[in-house]
């Protein structure tokens, strides 16, 4: 949409609804086009006074339309529903009576509290199906799941289905470590959609979406793979089994940040003259410069993604030799190691390590050129 179509009486609450305004569970942005002008006018300039907004909700996409008049900009915006049986009472949508075309965010007031009674129309249309009915009453009632984190929607052509539940996992992020989800706007969030064919199909189809931080954090999708649905199985026991799931995995990306952390400070405890530099951020490697019996040698420590379980990768580099025209070095990533240690023990074998094949290092290195 260009701006430049919207009439100037409308601008700003337009402006609002496409920058600002967020709905529903996924906290969705809305989009906007096929704007027109509803009045037959020679004036001169953007009339456009109706457009359609396409809004996601419960993994599908409303299009409404909303009819405003350059005329009377002072008179509140009629819609049109995709679903001809959706007509809520104007007089039960507060923010219609309250319009105000000076303030910015009057249309953005009017679509969510349209969306609380879209809400409402598609929890009615769900009592008719009492197998559907009963998981999602089970949710509300035996979960921490309150209804502003569920929405529902049953397509209705020829048959009805696909039935969609839109679930808000209220899983807790804050404690992420922030460099893990730098340079990714917006919230941490999971949401979990489950499709549902029909009302009485036992094939249910759940798919977990997770924001770009949130993603980031895991060191990307391919990372958590949630459970299928099982057979005759429902929602009461998958949803808790895939917050579980996020929990625990939010617990270790946590526990994991701390083993780093832990293991260079144990580094820089015991070697923090040698230190050369260090990620102070991710706390994913180090390197250190040592001399053994006047032999100079760097050695780089890695600490691979999925460390504790993987130990650190170890680099000795001779500072004095070089091997086709490149330092000299040795890759050292199999060596007695154990996840349980902590960092200082770590730390002090790894000394153990290279003490003993320090001698080795420097004869190789020797052997593969001179200064």
């Amino acid at each position: 949409m260009r701006k430049m179509q919207i009439s100037p009486e409308f601008n700003k609450i337009v402006e609002s609804l496409i920058v600002e305004g967020k709905f529903g569970v996924c906290n969705g942005i809305i989009r906007i086009d096929d704007v027109k002008s509803g009045s037959c006018t020679t004036q001169k300039g953007p009339r456009g006074d109706r457009f359609k907004v396409y809004i996601p909700y419960a993994g599908q996409t409303l299009t409404w339309e909303v009819i405003l008049d350059n005329s009377c900009p002072e008179d509140p915006p009629d819609f049109i529903f995709e679903e001809t049986d959706f007509c809520p009472n104007v007089a039960d949508v507060k923010s219609l009576l309250d319009w105000d075309v000076d303030n910015p965010y009057c249309l953005i007031e009017v679509i969510k509290e349209l969306l609380e009674h879209y809400k409402a129309f598609q929890e009615r249309l769900l009592e008719a199906h009492s197998r559907l009915q009963f998981e999602y009453s089970s949710l509300l009632d035996h979960t921490e799941l309150s209804r502003d984190l569920i929405e529902v929607y049953s397509e209705r052509s020829e048959r009805v289905g696909p039935i969609n539940f839109l679930i808000k996992l209220p899983v807790d992020f804050s404690d992420v470590p922030p460099y893990l989800t730098k340079d990714n706007p917006g919230e941490n969030s999971a949401v979990l959609l489950i499709s549902f064919p029909s009302p009485d199909s036992s094939r249910v189809t759940p798919q977990l979406y997770l924001s770009p931080r949130v993603e980031r954090a895991f060191g990307g999708s391919s990372n958590l793979r949630i459970p299928t649905f099982p057979n005759g199985g429902c929602l009461l026991d998958y949803v808790p089994n895939v917050y579980k799931l996020l929990h625990n995995k939010v617990e270790k990306t946590i526990q994991m940040f701390e083993k780093r952390k832990d293991l260079i400070a144990a580094f820089l405890s015991q070697f923090g003259r040698s230190v050369l530099e260090f990620d102070a951020e991710g706390f994913s490697e180090i390197s250190l410069l040592f001399e053994w019996n006047d032999f100079f040698f760097i050695l780089y420590v890695e600490l691979p993604q999925s460390f504790p379980q993987e130990a650190p990768v170890l680099t000795f580099q001779s500072i004095y030799h070089e091997s086709k025209d490149k330092p000299y070095i040795e890759i050292h990533d199999r060596y007695p190691y154990s996840p349980r240690w902590s960092g200082t023990e770590m730390v002090s074998r790894i000394k153990t390590y290279i003490l003993d094949n320090i001698q080795a290092f420097q004869k190789q290195s020797v052997m593969s050129g001179s200064i």
